[in-house]
């Protein structure tokens, strides 16, 4: 994510820190920040690299206390409805728990965001055409279906930006979701937990 005036960019979940170097050399980019969805180790394991060669803060949902093996020092601390700022861009954190307690999505409104077009990054919370599990440590079914009414509500031509490439195509937007992801179409939680932890 990047303010196209400036930059500069927030890296967002970093992983393979050897792929997003070199783009960032090439396009001359300046990271201000990482931004994590949640502490699972497959979206935290560049974060030790990206404070040895940057030197930036490391923005987790409070709920994640204890769980990044890096300085305290670098961490800081976010919550429901805290926005953030990269250039001239404003960024919504929505505490979104289920997956993982600490789980939140990244929102970008149109009037926020360069193009007009808003945009969500939603880590493992939202997949195209799917979610994430359940079934893990700190998991709640049930805050996850509240998580997904809360994100059906944003414009249906916001962009989604998920976590993994799990769909049938890397990234989507609500109305698409509504159309075409299950979970999304559950019409109660019964059904929705039926669906998300099969017996």
């Amino acid at each position: 994510m990047a303010d196209e005036k400036l930059d500069e960019i927030a890296v967002i979940d970093p992983a393979c820190v050897s792929h997003l170097e070199a783009e960032i050399r090439q396009s001359l980019l300046i990271p201000r920040m990482v931004l994590l969805t949640h502490s699972h180790f497959d979206h935290t394991e560049g974060v030790p690299e990206m404070i040895e060669k940057y030197g930036v803060p490391v923005y987790i949902h409070k709920n994640a206390r204890g769980r990044l093996d890096v300085l305290e020092t670098y961490i800081v601390e976010i919550e429901d409805g805290d926005k953030i700022k990269i250039g001239d861009v404003e960024i919504l954190v929505m505490h979104t728990p289920g997956h993982i307690d600490d789980a939140v999505c990244y929102y970008i409104s149109a009037e926020q965001d360069p193009n007009g077009v808003p945009k969500l990054f939603s880590g493992d919370t939202v997949f195209v055409e799917g979610c994430g599990r359940a079934d893990l440590e700190y998991s709640n079914v049930k805050d996850l279906y509240e998580s997904l009414q809360r994100i059906k509500a944003l414009p249906d031509e916001t962009e989604v930006y998920p976590g993994h490439d799990y769909g049938t195509r890397p990234f989507s937007n609500i109305g698409y979701e509504k159309k075409y992801n299950r979970f999304f179409k559950c019409d109660n939680f019964e059904e929705f937990k039926k669906m998300r932890l099969p017996s």
